[in-house]
């Protein structure tokens, strides 16, 4: 009797880690192929054009901006383009707590990205339904992108994947930037995308 029980329990034991691990999948922290490549070389420099900038802001003066960089490693002089993204947010409780990081977006990761953009958030800047809504997702290793339209209303989203902001009784929010005014600047993200390649 104890071995059939101990079979079942077992079973269920290994079923339930399996989807435990299934749903998280998506939850673990993605490296960039770019950060991989900063966390290998012990010397490198980062050149970065700020003529070439997509911002985008927030009224309690949040934002956002995405530039292209190029690594060099210092040390075999290797180079890598990427996508560059900082962002600067307020906390839980408002100018409370305040972050700012920095992301990369890998060239592997770039062509989708652009493709994202042409395909399926510019042809539907003027999208307008009624009772219903609609949700555009990139999600790349370091960051995700999100366009909404509910009814009349549209709004970019844009979420850092590995980062989180903790205030001082541990308390967290993740490292998100919304605005529902700056989305007729994502043709400049495009622009800048482009320009990487």
């Amino acid at each position: 009797m104890k071995t059939p029980l101990s079979f079942i329990f077992c079973l269920l034991m290994i079923s339930g880690n399996a989807t435990y691990a299934q749903q998280n999948a998506y939850a673990r922290p993605s490296k960039s192929t770019t950060r991989e490549f900063i966390e290998t070389a012990k010397f490198y420099r980062i050149n970065r054009d700020w003529n070439v900038v997509a911002e985008f802001k927030s009224g309690y003066d949040e934002y956002v901006r995405f530039f292209p960089v190029e690594v060099i490693n210092l040390k075999n002089n290797q180079k890598i383009k990427a996508l560059g993204l900082d962002m600067y947010v307020l906390g839980m409780k408002k100018k409370k707590k305040k972050g700012f990081e920095t992301a990369w977006i890998g060239l592997d990761e770039i062509q989708e990205f652009i493709t994202f953009i042409e395909k399926h958030i510019l042809p539907n800047l003027n999208l307008k339904f009624k009772k219903k809504s609609s949700k555009f997702i990139f999600h790349a290793k370091e960051m995700t992108m999100s366009y909404s339209v509910r009814e009349k209303k549209r709004r970019l989203t844009i979420d850092m994947n590995n980062y989180h902001l903790v205030d001082g009784v541990g308390n967290t929010s993740s490292f998100n930037f919304w605005t529902e005014t700056q989305i007729d600047k994502l043709p400049k993200l495009l622009e800048v995308l482009k320009k990487i390649k």
